[in-house]
């Protein structure tokens, strides 16, 4: 979240660049240019976006790992109790 793309179309406003403000199914959008939120799905943002702008702040590593679980190869894992 934070990170700011560029789409394909020109909003009505005249900006072209969005800040991801939720994930999900769907990923909230809002316009840096007016501020307009909108819900796009995952498949049609990734046919629209043509590059990052900026990238927001990382995620705290312990959101990380409720999300997504260990990853193989990530160093924190190491650190983690075994499992029982």
């Amino acid at each position: 979240m934070g990170d700011v793309l560029r789409l394909r179309k020109q909003h009505p406003c005249g900006s072209h660049e969005w800040e991801i403000v939720r994930l999900g199914g769907d990923i909230g959008l809002r316009c840096r240019g007016c501020s307009h939120r909108i819900l796009m799905d995952r498949p049609t943002l990734r046919r629209r976006a043509l590059a990052y702008v900026e990238r927001g702040a990382p995620l705290d590593p312990a959101i990380e790992r409720a999300l997504y679980g260990d990853l193989p190869g990530d160093p924190l894992a190491s650190n983690l109790p075994p499992a029982e």
